[in-house]
C-alpha cells in the first residue's frame, strides 16, 4: 500500500488549515509532511508534531491512529470509554453516516473528559451538521476531528509520569508514521524504563 499522507509537501498543510499556524509553526525550507513531523519532535515544543500529524492524515486515518495512541498510553478507561473507542472503531471500518452518528451521540452522552470520549468527538465531528437543528443545517468545520484527535493525544500523555511522556509521544508519532507511510498500525506503547543501577 502507498503512503496514506494526502500532502506532498509539509507547507501545503498550513494552506489547507490556516489556523494550524496559531500552534504550530511553519516550515521554513520545502520539507515533506513526515520529514517536518519529525523536525517537530525534535524542536523546542514537541507536543506540536502531534496537533500537526493529526491534519496530514485523512480523517479516518488520523482517528485510527489517535485510537491506537490512546489505547496503548491511557489504561484508565471506565466502560464508557470503551464503548465509545469500540463505536469509533465501527466508524473507521465502515465509514457510514449511521456509524458517525453513533459514536457522535456516545461521546456526547458521556461525562467523561477523556482520551476516548476525545476520539469519539474526532470521529463524530468528521461529517454532518455542527448545528442539532435538522432544519438548520452547518457544515461541520474541516479541522474539527484533526483538534479533537490532538486533544485526546494530549489527555492520553496527560495521564502518564512526566518521566514517561517523551518516550510516549515518540512512540505515537513512529507508530503513526509508520502507518502512514502504508503499513499496519503498530502497537504504542511505553518502554519500561531501564532499572536503576544500585
Amino acid at each position: 500500500m502507498g503512503s496514506r499522507i494526502r500532502f506532498t509537501r509539509a507547507k501545503q498543510v498550513f494552506e489547507a488549515y490556516p489556523e494550524l499556524s496559531d500552534i504550530v509553526s511553519e516550515p521554513s525550507g520545502e520539507l515533506a509532511p513526515e520529514d517536518y513531523a519529525m523536525e517537530l519532535q525534535e524542536g523546542e515544543e514537541p507536543l506540536t508534531a502531534l496537533a500537526y500529524f493529526a491534519h496530514v492524515l485523512p480523517k479516518r486515518e488520523s482517528v485510527w491512529w489517535g485510537m491506537n495512541c490512546v489505547a496503548g498510553l491511557d489504561g484508565t478507561r471506565s466502560e464508557d470509554d470503551r464503548q465509545v473507542l469500540a463505536l469509533s472503531e465501527t466508524w473507521v471500518r465502515e465509514g457510514d453516516e449511521d456509524a458517525r452518528a453513533a459514536v457522535h451521540a456516545a461521546a456526547e452522552a458521556s461525562r467523561a473528559d477523556s482520551a476516548s470520549v476525545w476520539i469519539g468527538f474526532a470521529a463524530g465531528w468528521s461529517g454532518g451538521s455542527l448545528s442539532p437543528n435538522q432544519e438548520h443545517r452547518v457544515e461541520m468545520p474541516d479541522d474539527l476531528t484533526a483538534k479533537a484527535v490532538n486533544t485526546a493525544l494530549l489527555i492520553a500523555l496527560g495521564t502518564l509520569p512526566a518521566s514517561e511522556r517523551d518516550e510516549a509521544l515518540k512512540s505515537c508519532l513512529s507508530a503513526g508514521l509508520s502507518f502512514a507511510g502504508g503499513g499496519a498500525m503498530p502497537v504504542v506503547s511505553v518502554k519500561a524504563p531501564a532499572p536503576a543501577m544500585s
